[in-house]
């Protein structure tokens, strides 16, 4: 979208001075230590005007080649808060930003890095005004290369939400109306992990009443289809807990492949349960007579599907992938939790099966 700008919005000398001293406290209060990563003690804060104020009191301590030919002891240790002439007066923005941000900053880790390559995303100038000033916490806990939980990622945002409300409300001329963003999306992909829990969690419990309804109506009988119920469900909690073994994060791919499983598990059991039914005798003529019926269809179709699956392993394509070792996942684990589980409930609990007016064990 169109980036808008309050218009009220003025640099003046009284807004610097409200910037720094948040950037005082962001650095030193000991509440924050963690929440901001520390460094040398304090805490790691992108506080692009406290270099603008040194640069107006002193302009000689900066450089346009090399940070070491300046002097940042002057800039780093608050010396120019000494004096009375660091504030810049908004009219002679214009003059001085071009030469600012020309120099090397006197925090970064390359000698080399200008002020505004440093802080391209917190300096709102855009050649004539300057629409918007921004401050960067570095977070402690947050890995910006890695998948944090949406727990973790929650609780940062909140501590970082109530930094926010803090000076939402008050009646400083910059920090009272203030907005908070993340520079790497984490709080974006943290809103996503809630909805893909969500989705996941709805299409897995849909997936299994559908897969009840389905069994009840094959085999019309309530325990049969309670107990194929359960192997389903022993599978999707079978699969997810593989995924999580083998490191996967939940995304978009996961939940749609969470949401599935059940439609992907109900094969086998539904076969062994139908024949289970239509098989005449006890119990134990029951299960022989199910398995000398499937139970060779039943083995070579899973023999079939994970053979199937496996050159999906070596996909490029993330989806294609994890799509291969889903399908390899829920394959196995749906045989193993039809015949090892579900039949052996059956042959153990002895349920009887009415037949016209009689029970038969």
């Amino acid at each position: 979208g169109e980036p808008q700008y309050d218009s009220w919005f003025e640099f003046t000398p009284e807004c610097q001075g409200e910037i720094i001293e948040f950037c005082d406290e962001m650095r030193a209060d000991p509440k924050y230590k963690d929440l901001i990563k520390r460094k040398d003690g304090l805490g790691s804060v992108f506080c692009w005007v406290e270099e603008l104020a040194a640069f107006n009191a002193n302009p000689g301590a900066y450089s346009r080649k090399d940070r070491n030919q300046g002097d940042c002891n002057y800039v780093k240790q608050g010396t120019w808060k000494n004096g009375t002439d660091w504030q810049v007066d908004p009219a002679n923005l214009s003059t001085i930003m071009p030469e600012f941000m020309a120099q090397k900053t006197c925090f970064g880790d390359d000698l080399t890095e200008t002020i505004s390559g440093r802080y391209s995303n917190e300096i709102g100038w855009d050649g004539n005004h300057m629409k918007y000033v921004a401050v960067s916490l570095e977070s402690k806990e947050l890995d910006p290369f890695g998948l944090d939980a949406e727990s973790l990622t929650r609780r940062e945002y909140d501590q970082f939400i109530e930094i926010r409300d803090k000076y939402l409300d008050s009646t400083r001329q910059c920090l009272g109306n203030v907005i908070t963003t993340d520079l790497d999306e984490k709080f974006v992909f943290m809103n996503n992990q809630a909805i893909y829990v969500k989705t996941a969690i709805q299409s897995s419990v849909l997936g299994v009443v559908i897969a009840f309804v389905v069994l009840l109506i094959s085999t019309r009988v309530f325990h049969l289809a309670f107990f194929a119920s359960l192997s389903i469900t022993a599978v999707l909690v079978s699969v997810v807990g593989t995924m999580v073994m083998l490191g996967w994060s939940l995304g978009s791919i996961e939940s749609t492949l969470i949401g599935i499983i059940a439609g992907f598990s109900v094969d086998y059991v539904v076969h062994l349960a139908h024949a289970y039914e239509i098989a005449s005798g006890d119990t134990y003529s029951r299960v022989t007579e199910a398995f000398s019926d499937l139970g060779i269809s039943v083995f070579n179709g899973m023999v079939t599907s994970v053979v199937a699956s496996i050159p999906l392993f070596f996909c490029q394509l993330q989806f294609f992938a994890k799509f291969g070792t889903f399908l390899c996942l829920t394959i196995a684990y749906s045989w193993i939790f039809a015949n090892f589980g579900f039949m052996s409930v059956l042959a153990q609990l002895k349920i009887p099966l009415k037949k016209g007016k009689r029970f038969q064990p």
